[in-house]
């Protein structure tokens, strides 16, 4: 058996005083040491999309994720501070805490005084600063400069300075409000968000593998994972339009003051990954531009991001599809005017995960057929809950009911209007080069379902060169935004097929085709033959928040389409009764 990495965990309240320098200060520490390092701060949690503290410790299945860890890694725990949560099962798995302490400067001393690390430096950090009216809370940012220093951080000037005459190290200032010779950087009377991170990503330029972007919540709960995969961060607030300025809807027109930045440092490193969260859809759009995606997170969501180093390969191999009519049935439906049905859900980043596996649990019970959307990060920071995927229903899985649809590229999210086609085909190469290596062939996606193909303002733009990007990568079909409506084929070559969704709900944030209610099921186009494919927004109808207080109305489109006036199937079952109904002459011919 091969031995279990060491990963050292460190358990805090987020209130913790000092926790955002703590964080940067143990990942170089525990680095050195050899090991992995993951932290989870308690916190009161609400479980709402792009909640400040994330998921629900239940509806997060916080506790079962802890019990991986502890199943695939040699787990060391660290305290600071007081803590609850996780107490009771530190003593029942028997794990022996490696330093506690009340404070961060007596954390430092507990863990170093074990091991023969040497710090450089001491520094005196802030985790808020005040320009003119405004705080910044700008302590989760400053994590490249204690990471890389290998320093250890304290916002208390005299705890520090009692910490380095002690040690025998160099003192230093991060942030300092005035100029002195001690300082690495100083606070501008100017300064925002934008300028500070813009100053401490160029210090580190060399060094970064990679961008993270967002707001201090999300970029605190990731420290971890930004240091060990050597990421620099920035931010920046949004900046608004004038109302006479907005062509579509502010949200994905307006854009971040950092936005630019993060632009030019995904091609500085080579990485188009960024990984946090965006001020609005209108960063995304920008991105994309140049072909760089976000991954988007929410603090503990996964509960321990750390197990994306370990993913866990599939063993259930069975047919996805094997359930599904074949194509003399398919065939036989479209002589007797049959419509058949769908639903397809826009998620695609690990911050969605515990909504997903919230509806696979919703179709293992009613028997409902859908596609999710997912990336290539679901596979790695899913285990055990993903692989229902490709488990027999008779052995409590959902396979047959659940098909995983690669979205947005398959890495982060992008508009694939504005990507240039050959990165995003290189994007949904890489992501299912990742999908397969967990899931093998069997659980790899066939089909595709954009984030936004079309033109924003009209979506009656059919971009012919995405779709032909995409089929290269191997993939069988399209799901696109263009012309929401009547039944149509956009683009049929060499065994792929691109294809409408069918209701014409149009939203003014992502994913802007998308369904709400079973009335807009209703009012859609219903020629027979045909098909229904419509859009939901996964969080907002799956997160359980949403689901005590919503859910009664989003079960009446399941008893809808699981009722007997129409054909409930997978989408990719939909593609191939769109490929029939075009060949057979059902559909319009596009000029």
């Amino acid at each position: 058996m091969t031995p279990k990495k060491p990963l050292w965990l460190l358990l805090c309240d987020m209130a913790q005083p000092d926790v955002s320098l703590v964080l940067p200060s143990l990942a170089w520490l525990v680095q050195e040491c050899g090991a992995l390092f993951e932290s989870y701060l308690e916190a009161q949690r609400d479980g709402r999309l792009f909640a400040r503290t994330g998921s629900t410790v239940l509806g997060g299945a916080h506790f079962g994720a802890f019990n991986y860890l502890c199943a695939t890694f040699e787990v060391q725990p660290l305290v600071l501070g007081q803590t609850e949560l996780f107490d009771s099962s530190l003593a029942q798995f028997g794990l022996p805490v490696f330093a506690r302490a009340a404070s961060p400067a007596a954390l430092y001393r507990a863990i170093l005084v074990k091991t023969e690390v040497q710090p450089q430096s001491i520094v005196v950090a802030p985790e808020k600063v005040r320009v003119g009216e405004r705080e910044l809370e700008i302590g989760p940012y400053l994590f490249p400069d204690i990471f890389w220093n290998r320093a250890l951080a304290l916002s208390d000037g005299d705890e520090a300075q009692d910490l380095a005459h002690e040690m025998d190290l160099p003192l230093h200032t991060l942030l300092s409000p005035a100029k002195d010779e001690s300082a690495i950087d100083f606070l501008r009377a100017d300064d925002t968000y934008a300028s500070i991170t813009r100053r401490i990503a160029a210090r580190w330029e060399h060094r970064a593998q990679g961008v993270a972007f967002g707001d201090p919540a999300a970029i605190l709960s990731q420290i971890p994972a930004h240091c060990r995969e050597g990421r620099i961060a920035l931010f920046g607030e949004r900046r608004d339009l004038p109302p006479s300025e907005v062509q579509v809807a502010a949200y994905v027109e307006q854009t971040s003051e950092a936005v630019e930045d993060v632009a030019q440092w995904t091609q500085n490193t080579g990485n188009r990954v960024i990984v946090g969260r965006q001020t609005g859809d209108g960063d995304i759009f920008e991105w994309s531009k140049s072909g760089a995606c976000i991954q988007i997170v929410d603090p503990n969501r996964p509960a321990f991001p750390v197990i994306e180093v370990a993913p866990q390969k599939w063993t259930a191999h069975n047919d996805l599809f094997a359930g599904e009519p074949d194509d003399e049935t398919l065939r036989q439906y479209a002589r007797e005017g049959k419509i058949l049905t769908s639903l397809l859900w826009h998620s695609g980043e690990v911050a969605h995960n515990e909504a997903m596996l919230n509806l696979l649990e919703l179709c293992a019970v009613t028997g409902l057929k859908m596609g999710i959307g997912t990336h290539a990060q679901r596979y790695e920071t899913c285990p055990q809950g993903w692989e229902l995927l490709g488990i027999a229903r008779e052995r409590g899985g959902v396979c047959g009911l659940v098909e995983p649809v690669l979205h947005s590229g398959g890495l982060g999210v992008l508009a694939e209007a504005n990507c240039p086609p050959d990165i995003l085909r290189k994007h949904c190469e890489e992501a299912l080069r990742r999908i397969r290596d967990i899931a093998g062939e069997a659980g790899t996606p066939r089909g595709y379902y954009a984030f936004m193909d079309s033109d924003l303002a009209t979506l009656t733009e059919v971009k012919t060169e995405i779709f032909e990007s995409v089929a290269q990568s191997g993939l069988e079909y399209f799901v696109s935004s263009a012309m929401p409506g009547r039944n149509r084929v956009w683009h049929q070559k060499k065994g792929f097929l691109a294809f409408n969704q069918t209701p014409r709900t149009i939203h003014a944030a992502s994913p802007f085709v998308r369904i709400t209610t079973l009335e807009d099921l209703e009012t859609a186009p219903k020629l027979r033959p045909g098909w229904i494919i419509g859009t939901l927004d996964a969080p907002v109808i799956s997160f359980n928040p949403y689901i005590w207080r919503r859910g009664t109305r989003f079960m009446q489109i399941v008893d809808w389409m699981t009722g007997s006036s129409v054909i409930n199937v997978l989408p990719r079952t939909i593609a191939r009764y769109a490929r029939i109904l075009n060949e057979d002459g059902f559909l319009p011919r596009e000029k």
